[in-house]
């Protein structure tokens, strides 16, 4: 299961901000150890808008994305800049350079 989830800024005064928070959310994901996922963010030439790419194992791997602290303190700092809830579209991967994990 993936997500392709856009997210955009009410102003492009917090697009530095984003991308501190985009990135101490990464970075709380891997020192908690969240297994079952794996999160992407890209900026765009927008700069009020954001793209993130959310690729789970499986159920339990979204559910430790979601209860995980560093989702929580991600998403209760950046949400009030947000103009509009994020948007999400389960997407499904058909082919990719990615290699698997362990290979």
């Amino acid at each position: 299961m993936s997500l392709l989830v856009h997210y955009a800024l009410k102003t492009p005064e917090d697009h530095a901000a984003q991308i501190t928070a985009m990135e101490t959310l990464v970075a709380g994901l891997k020192s908690e150890g969240v297994a079952g996922c794996n999160y992407s963010c890209f900026s765009t030439d927008n700069p009020t808008a954001f793209v993130g790419l959310l690729e789970f194992d499986d159920d339990a791997g979204k559910q430790a994305f979601l209860g995980s602290a560093a989702f929580a303190s991600y998403r209760d700092t950046v949400g009030p800049t947000f103009a509009n809830p994020p948007q999400t579209t389960e997407i499904t991967a058909i082919a990719s350079t990615r290699s698997a994990a362990g290979s």
